[in-house]
Parts: C-alpha cells; structure tokens; sequence
C-alpha cells in the first residue's frame, strides 16, 4: 500500500515539474523533483526526469552523478528505468583513466538483466585497458578474478581495436599456462569460459592456432577433460564438438558465477533449439521470390551468418508506438491504433520483438527470407514470453500470400538489397490499409563512402565472403592510415564480428540513394514521404543552416545540407511514407 502511494504522489510530482518546465519554470521543475526524491527516494522516473532537465541545460556531469547516486537508493523496482538512462550516458563518457567510481558504476549498470551491455561495450574496454597499464602482461590470477572482465568478456562483443590484441594476448597467455601445467587450473576456468563465449560472440575471428590445438590434446591425454573442453570452445561452438559426457557436462555447469551454464546455453543449447526451430516455421505461398535471383543469394548469405546477434531486446520504457504514430497523422479514419502490423524483412527479430512488446494487443507477422534468421528471432521472443508475434518464411516479393490491410509496415534495410527496391515498395504498399504508415530505412550513398573503399579493396584482393575472407580485409583496413575511408570502417560495431562484417561490406548486393533518387523512388511505386525521423544532431545542423521555420520534409534542403555533411545519416535514411489517397 505505501509503495503505491508513493507511485502515485510520484507521479503527479512529475506532471508538476513538467508543468512547470512547459511554463518556463526550469528552477521550479527541478526544485519539485528534488523534494520528490526526498519524498520519495524509490521513485525512479523522478530521478530519471531530473537527469533530462540537468541535459537539457548542458549539466552532463551532474545527470550522471545524480543517476549514479539514485542507483544506489533503488532496489527493485524502477532500478532497470535508472540503470539504462545511466548507462546511455556512461556510454558516451571518455575514459581518461581508471575511476572505482566509475567501475562501479559500470557494473552496476551490467547486473541489470533488462540492460543491453553492448551499450557499454566501449567504456568497458577503456575502463580495463586503464586499469591494467601493463596490458594483458596482467597477472592471470588478477584477471580471473576481475567482475569487470568477467561481465565485459561474456556479455559484450568487443568492438576495440587495442581490446583486440589484449583478448588476444590474454587467450595465448592462458593456453600457454595450460600448456605448463597439463590442466587448466579450476580458478582460471571462468575466465576460460568468458574468453570462450567472447570468440562466440564475434564468431571466431581468431582461428585455432596449432598450440591451441596441441594444448587441447595435451588435457584430453592428461585427465582435464573440462580443460580441454573449454579451450576447445575458443575457436568453435560446443555445439560442433564431438558428444560431451555427463562428467564434462556436469564440470562445466559447475564453472562459478554461472558462465559454464552461460557457455553451454549460447554456444550448445541455443543453436540446437534455434536449428529445430528453423525446420517448423511457417512459409508463405508464393515463387517470386524464389525465382529471383538476388533474392536467392541474399537468402545464402543470411542463412550462413543471421544478423545482427542481439542478446538484450531494447528497454521497455512503457511508450506506445501509437504515441510515436499520432504525431504524423497519416491515419485515414484520425485514429492512430494499430491492431496489425507487418515487420517485412526481419531478420534475427530486434525491431519486431521490441515492436511486439510495445503494442502487446497487436498482431505482429515478422517475415523474413531467412530461416535460421528466423529461428533466432523465435528462440528470443519464446524466451522473453512474447505471444503476439507470429514469424513467417518468405519473400518481401511474396506478401500477397499474407491478408492485407496492415495497421503499419516497417521494412528496415531492406529494401535496398533487393534487384528492385520499387517492387519491394510496391509489394509493401499493397499489403498496408488505405492511409497507413510504411516506415523504411535505406542507405544513404553519401554515407556509404567508406564501405565503397573497402568494396574496392576486395575486388582487388579477391577476398571472398567468407571468416579468411574477413580476417584478410579487417588486417588492411586496420593498417590502412588514420583518417582514411577505410580505416574509418574500424570504428564501425559491426567491424568486429564475422556476420557483421558480412552484413557491412561482403553484401552480396546492395545499393545506396541520395534523398532526390529516393523522392523518385516512392513516386514510382506510389506512395509519397510523409516523415523522416532524422538524429538529433542532423535536424540541429537543418535548422542551424535553414532556420526554424524551414520544412523538416524539404528532402531537396537535406540534400544540399547532407552534401556538405555527408555522414548525417550514417545509420541510413528513416523515413516514413503512405500510399497516395
């Protein structure tokens, strides 16, 4: 009862503080918030509202240190709301060297299940990289024992060049120690297993090397059948090893801080479920797209390496999507519910899944041509409970075979890897009820600059789209001079694991547009822009060049504006569209 009368005056705490803020009382709005702390110290939207206003004045500092202060007050609920609004800051802060303050609160923001800890992938690696100045030369017993590499290791997917070498660095020195002493000494075994499920994550870029191999026999011969398991697991699943006995089971599950369990499930137990799953789920009816040939190769491609490997859904804020939707009123009847949506081309299941919990009354279909895509995206909604989303096997070129009159459709970076991207839109737009929204993203050829670089260089190596293929291209990016177009793809996330590397720039087929090329684009296939959701720092840039009353839709303005800043939309065009009335 008193936990929910807090809530409530919580609540109306907060509508005051906006109320406040709207009538240009910033002091006042603050002032409310922070007697509803005091009032109220487990109420997590003030804190979080409190945090906004400090940003809003340029204040980041004192944002991040009032969420840090507030994670320590908050124990259940409202802890994941304060956690993620820290961990977006903490995210963007430069580490100039080690702070326990700062690791702590890293930490903090890591041991909660609902944040996605890639978020902090890169202060993480800045934070150990700080704290072991002598580099992975750190003493192993130190490292074994480290929460923070621990959690850095087994849950992020390490996206920095240095952190690269130092993983490296540390595996040899572990393999090696293993090597010495005929076993791998039950204290280093989770750290073992984090190293393991690292190599999972970016999906073995750093191939066995034959020490590796002897050192795995080495254990086998020697009775330290876990050890050599687990070194095993550096350079492939546990899912393609040979049959593991109830012992090695048993041995790896009893690993401590639960990544022996964490290895067995991500790299075994999931794979075996997503590979069954993939053989049931449903198909549409339909050959166009089977007779397509680009279609073919890009079904080949994402069937080899799904993409993106998400483990974290995004938060669940509690915003509707039709909250979002109202604002553009593309809604024949004024109304902006949505009882059906269609995610076409949905690959492993991020946008639909998120879509899916933010509109729990709604019918999602999730379409994807690639089954094993598919299977993962299955696997993670099963596991989050999700049970208004229905995935289906098919072509964007064969959605006739669905029921039409979609409330909304989104087809996010797809449609500009299809041989026709106006059939694609075509197909979208006869599948969306008259006046619904079509929300697609596409490439931006401006900011495609760097992929075109390193297209160059693989036709001129001959690189093939395989892991030699990547490892061979990721080497000359990473030797090419700073500042370069290629050496710029080096900062790119998905630089540093196999299908993301893939997914960048061994495409089996793309093409990117300038905004006028898109314009033309939804005239062919009859729908017209209604909405384009750029960052905040490009409308910043459009209305620092063209004044507040400029149109936002002027694609012609963002064309001249993007010429001169050509990453704007480094992330792709977002754009909303409808079918003409």
């Amino acid at each position: 009862m008193r936990q929910e009368r807090d809530r409530q005056a919580g609540a109306a705490a907060v509508v005051e503080a906006r109320r406040r803020l709207a009538a240009g009382d910033a002091q006042g709005a603050f002032r409310a918030l922070r007697a509803c702390a005091v009032e109220h110290p487990a109420y997590a939207p003030a804190y979080v509202e409190a945090a906004r206003l400090l940003l809003s004045r340029g204040d980041r500092g004192g944002a991040t240190q009032l969420l840090s202060d507030a994670l320590g007050r908050i124990e259940d609920e409202g802890r994941g709301e304060v956690a993620g609004a820290l961990a977006t800051l903490l995210a963007d802060i430069r580490v100039t060297g080690w702070h326990p303050r700062l690791e702590a609160d890293v930490l903090a923001c890591l041991a909660e299940p609902e944040i996605d800890a890639q978020v902090l992938a890169r202060t993480a690696a800045d934070l150990l990289l700080a704290k072991y100045p002598q580099g992975a030369g750190a003493d192993l017993d130190d490292l074994a024992k480290d929460p923070l590499g621990l959690t850095f290791l087994s849950r992020c997917l390490n996206v920095q060049p240095a952190m690269e070498v130092w993983i490296e660095e540390v595996r040899r020195r572990l393999v090696e120690q293993a090597g010495r002493d005929a076993a791998l000494p039950e204290s280093a075994r989770g750290l073992g297993c984090a190293l393991a499920l690292q190599a999972f994550a970016c999906e073995y870029l750093t191939p066995r090397d034959a020490a590796e191999g002897a050192v795995v026999k080495q254990l086998h011969g020697a009775g330290d059948q876990v050890g050599a398991v687990i070194i095993a697991a550096f350079s492939r699943p546990l899912s393609a090893l040979e049959s593991l006995d109830p012992a090695q089971i048993s041995g790896i599950e009893a690993i401590g801080d639960g990544l022996g369990r964490l290895l067995l499930k991500r790299t075994r137990d999931d794979l075996r479920t997503e590979q069954a799953l993939a053989e049931v789920i449903p198909g549409l009816q339909g050959l166009a797209g089977e007779a397509d040939a680009v279609s073919r190769k890009v079904r080949q491609q994402y069937e080899a390496n799904p993409y993106p490997r998400w483990l974290t859904p995004p938060l669940a804020d509690g915003r509707r999507l039709s909250d979002d939707l109202a604002r553009l009123g593309p809604f024949t009847d004024g109304s902006p519910e949505v009882r059906r949506i269609l995610i076409a081309g949905c690959g492993t299941g991020y946008e639909a899944i998120d879509i899916a919990r933010r509109e729990p009354q709604a019918a999602v279909v999730a379409v994807d041509l690639s089954r094993a895509s598919l299977a993962y995206g299955r696997r993670m909604a099963d596991e989050l409970g999700i049970g208004n989303l229905d995935f289906r096997h098919g072509d964007i070129l064969d959605l006739a075979g669905l029921e039409a009159d979609f409330d909304l459709v989104t087809c996010t970076g797809v449609l500009h890897h299809m041989a026709d991207p106006t059939q694609g839109l075509k197909a979208l737009r006869a599948v969306a009820r008259p006046g619904a929204p079509i929300r697609v993203a596409l490439y931006s050829h401006r900011a495609r600059a760097p992929v075109r670089a390193a297209h160059e260089v693989i036709a001129r190596e001959g690189l093939e789209p395989t892991a030699a293929g990547v490892r061979a291209l990721r080497r000359i990016a990473f030797a090419a001079p700073a500042g370069s177009a290629l050496n710029a793809l080096t900062s790119s996330d998905d630089f540093h694991s196999v299908s993301g590397c893939r997914d960048l720039v061994f495409h089996v087929h793309e093409q990117a547009f300038t905004l006028p090329q898109i314009a033309d684009l939804a005239m062919q296939a009859g729908v017209e822009v209604i909405g384009l959701d750029a960052p905040p720092p490009a409308v910043s840039a459009f209305r620092q060049a063209y004044g507040a009353s400029a149109d936002l839709l002027d694609l012609g303005l963002w064309d001249r504006l993007e010429q001169a800043q050509p990453f704007l939309f480094a992330a792709m065009y977002p754009l909303w569209l409808r079918a003409w009335s």
